[in-house]
């Protein structure tokens, strides 16, 4: 079976659970996330989706996959199938210039990073990292999952409380979709700790923070290493981004060069 298919088998039961514990409309209010497609590029009503293709293939034969947990998508500019995106600018016709929000900016920089540095590449200083042309161009082509914790379609920002509430009733949902992947690296985006503190709860037990800087946490049993970080909205500035990348890769570079047995 592809990715695709087993997830949404598993969002048929996610979807049934959802409806009948809170009401929620799975034609609307439902979104989906996975596996990150790797076909061919279409312009559909304006905006650029990425079609399934060779996504289930790239994804088993990857020396290093990224899984990158997230928050939820919301109805105003989100997207209802996580799958779909490109990180390019939607509504502009054929122009395929990088999406400027920074939201993308952050997360194609924070995942070519990672997936670099646990592969035993140079952990470059900031200003030496690929532009933005070329960071979307390998955020659209390497292995990488996307996965947005509350499926439910919320708002344009959602409590922590809210957030914690709400994976802990789909918990067994959640962590069934964290375990299908099998992912080496785990990207824990905002929620204050949330998403990191549900990984080491329902999936990751033995995870162990590795410095007081708190961005690394590894698990010895699995050698599986998961980054505890900010939303990627949140850094705006190219100042505060330069401060938060070299305190994450600092952080991995320390721990990478401590334990080389994590680099694939």
């Amino acid at each position: 079976m592809t990715y695709k298919e087993r997830e949404e088998n598993l969002f048929k039961q996610w979807m049934n659970a959802c409806k009948m514990q809170d009401g929620i409309n799975p034609n609307e209010d439902f979104a989906y996330d996975g596996v990150l497609f790797r076909g061919e590029y279409k312009l559909i009503n304006g905006c650029w989706e990425r079609q399934p293709g060779n996504e289930t293939e790239l994804w088993d034969n990857a020396r290093c996959r990224l899984l990158i947990l997230t928050k939820d998508t919301y109805y105003e500019c989100g997207l209802d199938d996580i799958r779909i995106e490109t990180a390019r600018k939607n509504h502009v016709g054929n122009n395929v210039e990088t999406a400027s929000a920074t939201f993308y900016r952050n997360l194609t920089l924070w995942s070519y990073a990672l997936i670099n540095a646990v592969q035993g590449g140079k952990i470059l200083e900031y200003n030496d990292t690929p532009n933005w042309d070329a960071l979307r161009e390998i955020y659209t082509s390497a292995p990488i999952a996307r996965v947005n914790c509350k499926k439910q379609i919320g708002e344009s920002s959602i409590s922590d409380n809210e957030l914690s509430s709400h994976i802990e009733r789909y918990a067994n949902y959640l962590k069934e979709q964290i375990e299908m992947y099998n992912a080496d690296i785990i990207l824990c985006c905002g929620g204050r700790s949330t998403i990191k503190n549900f990984v080491k709860k329902y999936y990751l037990q033995d995870l162990e923070m590795f410095s007081s800087n708190a961005w690394v946490y590894y698990s010895p049993s699995t050698r599986k290493i998961v980054i505890d970080s900010y939303h990627p909205s949140y850094p705006k500035s190219d100042t505060t981004m330069q401060m938060y990348y070299n305190e994450m890769m600092s952080d991995l570079k320390s721990f990478l060069t401590k334990h080389p047995e994590y680099i694939r």
